[in-house]
């Protein structure tokens, strides 16, 4: 069995994203650049968690810390979960046009790929308000950071809802699709504003 990406090396990830296999692809990369931006709000927490001159945060950055870095395990896992997900699509439109069962693996395997991509867009959002704290009241020389991870929060969402887009038109009359179009509102309805918010926060104490 291969190992998954999230256990091999930057460079064999890089290394086999550029090759000519469908996986890694935009996903499973819109899943890493999440946990990429959690871990650098992870890491500005941390220079700010235990210093005399942010006091007055320490006890809410720490709650934030615990908290981003739920989110950049649920990111990582999900890089190999949209893997996965391909590979199901994949597998069910490979078989046979006239096996009765086709219709229903296509869907069946749609729905995977259509949560799991929502998964990642939900995840990813879910940073921006905990980074706006951190760009106001965190470790100043460690700003920028933040600023970084909230646009690669911001792309991380856009990226994997073109996932959720490639997968939804087969899902037109089951009984999830209303649920999947509702996320997909709700995940990008504050998005740019809040994304706004911490660059402009950051940015003044840059």
């Amino acid at each position: 069995m291969m190992t998954e990406l999230r256990h091999q090396s930057v460079q064999q990830f890089l290394d086999q994203l550029a090759s000519a296999t469908p996986t890694p692809g935009g996903g499973s990369v819109a899943a890493l650049s999440g946990a990429l931006a959690a871990g650098l709000i992870t890491m500005v927490c941390d220079l700010t968690i235990g210093r005399p001159r942010y006091a007055e945060f320490d006890a809410e950055c720490q709650q934030i810390r615990q908290q981003t870095e739920q989110i950049r395990a649920d990111l990582t896992r999900l890089i190999q979960a949209d893997i996965d997900a391909y590979t199901l699509v994949a597998a069910a439109y490979k078989r046979p046009k006239d096996d009765p069962a086709r219709a229903e693996a296509i869907v069946d395997a749609s729905v995977v790929a259509t949560d799991i991509p929502l998964q990642i867009a939900e995840q990813a959002a879910d940073l921006l308000p905990l980074a706006l704290p951190v760009a106001q009241h965190g470790n100043k020389s460690a700003v920028g950071d933040v600023i970084a991870a909230a646009h690669l929060a911001h792309a991380t969402v856009h990226a994997a809802l073109v996932n959720v887009t490639a997968n939804i038109g087969v899902l037109t009359t089951h009984p999830r699709h209303a649920e999947f179009e509702a996320r997909h509102h709700a995940v990008v309805a504050q998005l740019a504003a809040r994304c706004h918010l911490v660059v402009t926060a950051g940015s003044a104490r840059l």
